[in-house]
């Protein structure tokens, strides 16, 4: 049977698409990365989100940054007044390394689309949210919005083939290889458990219930080591899966990818300000046990 991650039409991104939180938690994940809710951001550096709640769910309305997110979010809120009426949430998470919080606010923006972020957009925002408040970003092609609402349609059958797939190429890769050959003691556990953590990001199920970044601390990796994992999970996937799933899934690994690097490479507080920042997001292939 052919499984839809897709949410009721009334919501359609609300389910396991976007992972939106409830839009009343103290605590909130967006894509992956732990915030606060408060009234309003602190005077402290970090990323703040401002959100609308719909459906129960916090979606972003707008995502900033700054050495002062209270001034940055008044800044925000005097720019579109009217919008900020509509603003009912807010979120903030503390990030003192400015080039950090900078990779940070880019995979918030690529994932979410918010519709009063105008750069770093990769498509329009959801058509949930903008129905509220007006997409500031403009030129997308028609029919645009109406794609983000595409069904994937994808089964267990398919990702335990994608994880099989994905490790049997990983395995004989000189890069790769001798990482997993040493790392991982009984192949069909890890099967298992990374299984289950594609089931959870594209079927939303809740099998899967591990920390991806832990397992990854002690690995010794490298930023090549990211590079191939990408690459070779690209392949995998579009071999395997319909575009949509694929396109989601190749996402997801790119954003931890990111996350993983910006947390094992933290750059020296000396480096010079145009010194290349690596991201933090972890090996697609093997989430943590």
């Amino acid at each position: 049977m052919t499984i839809s991650t897709t949410a009721p039409s009334a919501v359609p991104h609300a389910g396991p698409a976007l992972h939106l939180p409830a839009a009343n938690a103290a605590t909130a994940d967006f894509a992956g990365v732990a915030f606060v809710g408060a009234p309003h951001a602190p005077a402290r550096p970090g990323i703040f989100i401002l959100t609308r709640a719909i459906g129960g769910f916090a979606y972003p309305a707008y995502v900033g940054e700054g050495d002062d997110m209270a001034a940055a979010e008044a800044a925000a809120r005097a720019l579109w007044p009217v919008e900020a009426a509509l603003i009912d949430g807010v979120f903030h998470m503390e990030r003192a390394n400015a080039r950090l919080r900078a990779h940070t606010l880019r995979d918030l923006i690529a994932k979410y689309d918010p519709p009063l972020n105008t750069v770093g957009r990769k498509g329009p925002a959801s058509p949930e949210i903008a129905a509220i408040i007006p997409d500031r970003a403009e030129g997308w092609p028609e029919g645009a919005r109406e794609q983000l609402a595409t069904q994937i349609h994808a089964t267990e059958a398919d990702l335990e083939r994608l994880v099989k797939e994905f490790y049997a190429s990983a395995g004989a890769d000189p890069v790769l290889g001798p990482v997993f050959t040493r790392a991982i003691p009984d192949w069909d556990e890890h099967y298992r458990i990374v299984q289950n953590f594609w089931s959870r990001a594209l079927l939303g199920t809740s099998r899967y219930t591990g920390n991806p970044f832990s397992a990854h601390i002690m690995l010794q990796l490298k930023p090549e080591h990211f590079t191939r994992w990408v690459d070779l999970f690209k392949a995998t996937a579009r071999k395997v899966l319909e575009p949509a799933a694929a396109d989601r899934a190749i996402a997801k690994v790119e954003h931890m990818s990111t996350c993983f690097q910006a947390g094992l490479f933290l750059p020296s507080l000396d480096a010079p300000a145009n010194a290349p920042v690596v991201g933090h997001h972890g090996m697609a292939g093997a989430p943590p046990r």
